[in-house]
């Protein structure tokens, strides 16, 4: 896709000024002050697609730094796992809403002079252009929370589990459609299920559509983030998902632990294919599937189908 007119000036803009972040911190870098303060109110993927390699910058580039996130409460845990000193939750905050940089410091005491800079309006996708792939990306596990899967799914080691993310819930903020067809998610289902030993377990933020299968454990909107990931980690031995926050959490878990990830996308201009960084889990294994014309309800059951295969064959095996 071709940058639009505004895109050229920006560029041209960032190249002979600097973006606003890279100008905090030469500002940063002469201040007494250590204090950066971001604001997220969007994707949960972005925590640690964006967020976390912009930490990394700061940490680079002013040692000592002390960072501070403003986000909304079911972010929060995501941001703990990441290089963030201190994680706020603002009351109320409904997703996508601008807040001020008064709004940001004024429910906690804080004044804006405090910072060296205060991010309202974070903007990753300019501020990292070029130099994404540089750093690297991880949230990390705490083995405490393992047992956290005991309350959700009891182990079981006769049921092979496979994990599914089956609507991004952001196609609404996007040009192209994220999101595999329902009929497809069923009818693999149907092809992989209890007869084989296979009990899928879906999650998101909400059970809707409603998913009534045999086959099926639905755990949409009954999970916390750090719920989901010990899920993932301790009982799922296959993810499926599309491009999402639920893929990118996964993938950058910084934990030890055999997953197969079989990945739909449209564009592969994003996400974890565009950051163009290894998993931090060795036992990783990355299966992409790419929809014809850059569209994800193009992509075969029958091509998933087998991938899902493979990786099934391969964790019995081991």
């Amino acid at each position: 896709m071709s940058p639009s007119p505004r895109q050229l000036i920006e560029r041209a803009v960032d190249e002979i000024a600097g973006t606003e972040f890279d100008r905090a911190l030469a500002r940063a870098r002469r201040a007494p002050r250590d204090g950066f303060l971001f604001f997220w109110n969007r994707g949960l993927g972005d925590v640690v697609l964006a967020l976390e390699p912009l930490f990394a910058i700061v940490r680079e580039q002013v040692p000592g730094a002390r960072i501070t996130v403003v986000t909304r409460s079911e972010l929060e845990e995501a941001f703990r796992m990441t290089g963030a000193d201190d994680v706020r939750v603002l009351p109320g905050l409904v997703r996508d809403r601008h807040a001020s940089p008064a709004e940001l410091t004024r429910p906690f005491g804080w004044r804006v002079d405090q910072f060296c800079a205060v991010f309202a309006d974070t903007n990753p996708t300019r501020w990292l252009r070029g130099r994404r792939h540089l750093y690297p990306v991880r949230l990390r596990w705490q083995r405490e929370w393992d047992p956290r899967a005991d309350a959700f799914v009891a182990p079981d080691r006769a049921t092979l589990f496979v994990g599914a993310h089956i609507q991004s819930e952001t196609q609404a903020n996007y040009r192209y459609v994220k999101d595999w067809p329902l009929l497809s998610w069923r009818a693999l289902f149907d092809r992989v299920g209890a007869h084989e030993g296979v009990r899928w377990l879906l999650f998101g933020n909400a059970a809707l559509p409603p998913i009534d299968h045999p086959a099926v454990t639905d755990l949409r909107g009954r999970t916390g983030f750090v719920d989901m990931l010990s899920i993932i980690r301790n009982r799922c031995r296959v993810l499926i998902g599309p491009d999402s926050g639920v893929l990118n959490t996964a993938y950058y878990l910084d934990a030890d632990f055999a997953l197969d990830v079989i990945s739909l996308w449209s564009d592969p201009r994003h996400g974890i294919l565009a950051q163009r960084r290894a998993s931090p889990n060795p036992q990783l294994v990355h299966r992409p599937l790419q929809g014809r014309d850059e569209d994800v309800r193009n992509i075969p059951v029958d091509d998933v189908e087998r991938e899902l295969r493979v990786a099934i064959a391969k964790a019995r095996a081991g």
